[in-house]
């Protein structure tokens, strides 16, 4: 009997050992781009061993990692996007007029031995432009973890100059909603369908920490502890093709700016974005000043009143420091608004939000999971 325990633990550990944990660090700049790309992307779109993904941001816009395609492999930098479920990379078809496309990676399918051609083109449109491209499938790695068959956009026009000013390539989208293309598998089902992780859930670690030390993490299968302080506090989400959880009031210092509302969380948007008559609401609370395009105050000032987000019977809120980006500008240091109006009915929550809250993202019970992030985690 102990020699079928110890054979059956030997095995129980060779399963184990058998998965693969995934990191990929980032760098970030100092400089701010004041476009947000991905603002209103297509969102009504519809292991047992965990993986990791680690970030790092770029100018705190957006939090960007490390994948490979194709046989043999080339290698991308992609925004890991909670907020859509498309994919996309440039193709070295692009033409050599498309600026974008040709200052970044692109992937070349003649290269590839598991390349198979799909043939039907699409269109993305985002906030700021759009992509414009044909479908392939080919194989994609996560840090060795092969996800096959997965179709995805050979991007040839990447339509906005602000598509000139990032520093990654494509997009892998997290979300759980129907792809533009039809009759395909969003990346994050596809990766579940093959029985990496015993659950399909993923976490989403950020911090506000510029330079060149991890800034975030995704950890694919499960949770870290050491992360978050106290318990998750689990929410349904209220569309199943979304990661979208309810708001039942926001309150601003001591006013109530809006009741109950949808709010995307959203790891491709840099910002907290409010439906316009809620900023109007939220602007009434501050002593703010419009310069530069932007709403300012002055850093040395008091703080601002903290937002209450009642979230599931539970209140999480930023404060200042949270929704204040510092920055200097005609050797003036200033503080900006991390908010800003979006012509939607509901919130898009980003990384001024998520670098306050850690995440977890269940699609199996089809729940999102919030606690206070530990900022002294490494």
């Amino acid at each position: 009997m102990l020699r079928q325990v110890i054979l059956l633990l030997a095995a129980l550990d060779l399963t184990l050992t058998s998965r693969r944990l995934l990191r990929v660090p980032l760098y970030s700049r100092i400089k701010p781009n004041k476009s947000e790309l991905f603002l209103p992307r297509n969102l009504t779109d519809g292991f047992n061993r965990r993986l990791r993904v680690a970030l790092q941001s770029r100018e705190h816009i957006e939090y960007f990692g490390n994948i490979s395609i194709g046989t043999p492999e080339q290698h991308f930098t992609v925004i890991f996007d909670t907020g859509s479920s498309n994919t996309w990379l440039p193709s070295t078809n692009c033409p050599k007029s498309n600026a974008p496309c040709q200052r970044s990676r692109r992937y070349n399918s003649s290269r590839s031995k598991s390349h198979v051609p799909d043939g039907r083109n699409f269109t993305l449109f985002y906030g700021s432009g759009n992509v414009v491209g044909y479908l392939s499938r080919d194989t994609f790695r996560l840090a060795g973890v092969d996800v096959p068959n997965m179709v995805f956009g050979e991007v040839l026009f990447q339509q906005h100059k602000a598509f000139s000013a990032v520093s990654f390539d494509g997009l892998v989208g997290l979300s759980l909603g129907v792809l533009v293309w039809r009759n395909t598998t969003p990346f994050l089902k596809l990766l579940c369908a093959q029985g990496i992780v015993a659950e399909c859930v993923f976490s989403v670690y950020l911090r506000r920490s510029p330079g060149k030390f991890p800034s975030g993490e995704i950890l694919i299968g499960g949770f870290d502890k050491s992360r978050f302080e106290g318990q998750l506090h689990y929410v349904p989400i209220m569309q199943t093709n979304s990661w979208m959880l309810e708001i039942s009031q926001t309150v601003v210092g001591t006013t109530i700016i809006a009741d109950r509302m949808g709010a995307i969380l959203d790891t491709g948007s840099s910002l907290v974005l409010m439906p316009q008559d809620v900023y109007s609401n939220f602007l009434g609370t501050l002593p703010v000043d419009l310069q530069y395009g932007n709403y300012t105050r002055n850093c040395k000032l008091p703080s601002l009143p903290v937002i209450h987000l009642h979230i599931g019977g539970k209140v999480f809120s930023l404060t200042s420091e949270d929704y204040l980006v510092e920055l200097e500008i005609d050797h003036k240091k200033i503080c900006i608004l991390a908010v800003a109006p979006v012509k939607l009915d509901f919130w898009v929550l980003g990384d001024t939000f998520l670098w306050r809250y850690y995440t977890v993202y269940d699609a199996t019970a089809n729940r999102i999971g919030l606690a206070k992030t530990v900022r002294s985690a490494g």
